[in-house]
């Protein structure tokens, strides 16, 4: 039996501190003040184990790998896949592929890669990815091939790229992305070997992700009101991709009720915008909270923009119901990916919303280069609507985490005046 090499020592020590990091944020999680046990559903899905062969073990289905929440997900669906996101809020990942990658980078996608790294699954040629699918979202999303070989991961599946067009209300860029979502189908169906695509397959999972986004919907009516905290509710929404949806919605109506009951949270209320937060790096969320501010609002790509709403149709043929998804999609997203982008703007000072709360977190994680540009031109004109404004530029570590507090504090006193 030859010798370990570093290079394994490494990945095996790093693989038990990431095991013992989900864990321990679990663990805080359970131990606060407003835990009942019906959330430990949705932390059992997030602790330990996170790699892609037990998210396939527990859903009974093939994975696609999805780099970005653009792709429809009722078409994976439909032809008996289960969508997975890759995401990363592990810091113990993120120094694991940090050696090989840019200094200037999303953390986030820095530490998906270092999960990717530990993930030994398929050495053994029984993989449960069957494909990779690719919106061009941000540029680090299109370099991804190059990141991914960069990091020494081989990526032996077939893979696809959706082209996203960047200008939404153009009706040739809509066309353009109807024609993307076909390609996908498309591609789909070659992995697994079909050439067409049911519709009433089709149909029976659009309604499936009805009942799923109707109960989030309530979720969020909740969290408008104070009655859950922007840890749980990440918490809750980050465990989208460990389970099937049918049991996740499931899980999620059962605590409904519960959360009704819970008396709202006191203090200043905010809205909280900019790039996203995933498990377990809970760092944001905790400061929030120990600043004394109330997020009742978010638009982050990780929490409340998991569903981009609902697809509605009433034409039931193939073409009617993914024209009706590719529309939701792409209409519905608030990337600021996007060059037409008003509707993001809109959507936090819309009178409906702006009486909600007095003042915008904008969390930025350094790299994510289309939030800290977008910062710069939405806080004057949140100023102009009467709404104060912080913008908070961070990372994965934890050593600013007084500086944030000291800042948000100070946020929370100009809230008062």
């Amino acid at each position: 039996m030859g010798e370990i090499s570093r290079e394994e020592k490494l990945r095996s020590i790093a693989a038990k501190r990431y095991l013992g990091e989900t864990s321990q944020e679990s663990l805080a999680l359970k131990n606060r003040p407003d835990h009942f046990p019906e959330l430990d559903y949705f932390l059992s899905l997030l602790e330990g184990d996170l790699s892609p062969q037990r998210v396939a073990e527990r859903v009974q289905k093939p994975l696609v790998a999805l780099m970005c929440l653009q792709a429809p997900l009722e078409l994976f669906h439909a032809l008996g896949f289960h969508p997975f996101k890759i995401f990363g809020g592990s810091v113990v990942t993120t120094r694991l592929s940090s050696p090989v990658l840019p200094p200037v980078m999303c953390p986030m996608l820095r530490s998906a890669l270092g999960a990717l790294m530990l993930d030994r699954s398929g050495e053994d040629g029984n993989s449960p990815w069957k494909a990779w699918v690719a919106p061009t979202t941000c540029d680090w999303v299109v370099k991804l091939d190059d990141l991914l070989e960069l990091c020494g991961i081989k990526n032996g599946c077939p893979s696809h790229r959706l082209e996203l067009p960047h200008l939404k209300d153009r009706p040739e860029s809509q066309e353009r992305w109807l024609e993307e979502i076909y390609a996908l189908k498309k591609f789909l169906l070659g992995v697994i070997g079909q050439k067409k695509l049911a519709a009433k397959d089709l149909q029976r999972s659009m309604e499936v992700y009805q009942k799923a986004f109707k109960a989030f919907s309530a979720l969020i009516d909740l969290k408008r009101a104070g009655k859950i905290s922007l840890a749980y509710f990440l918490a809750i929404a980050n465990s989208f991709f460990f389970a099937g949806i049918e049991e996740w919605t499931e899980n999620l109506k059962k605590i409904l009720p519960k959360l009704k009951e819970e008396k709202p949270r006191q203090g200043p209320k905010v809205f909280l915008a900019g790039s996203p937060i995933f498990f377990p790096n809970l760092k944001m969320p905790h400061l929030l909270e120990e600043a004394g501010l109330v997020v009742v609002m978010d638009d982050l790509c990780s929490s409340e923009r998991l569903f981009p709403g609902a697809a509605f149709f009433d034409d039931l043929s193939e073409h009617g119901l993914l024209k009706a998804l590719a529309q939701r999609y792409h209409q519905g997203c608030l990337c600021p990916t996007f060059a037409d982008n008003d509707r993001r703007v809109n959507n936090i000072i819309a009178p409906a919303h702006k009486d909600l709360y007095l003042g915008v977190v904008f969390h930025v994680l350094k790299g994510c280069h289309p939030f800290d540009l977008e910062s710069l031109s939405l806080e004057p004109k949140l100023k102009d609507e009467g709404l104060k404004f912080i913008k908070l530029e961070t990372d994965y570590t934890a050593e600013d985490s007084g500086t944030l507090l000291t800042r948000l504090e100070a946020f929370r006193s100009s809230l008062a005046n």
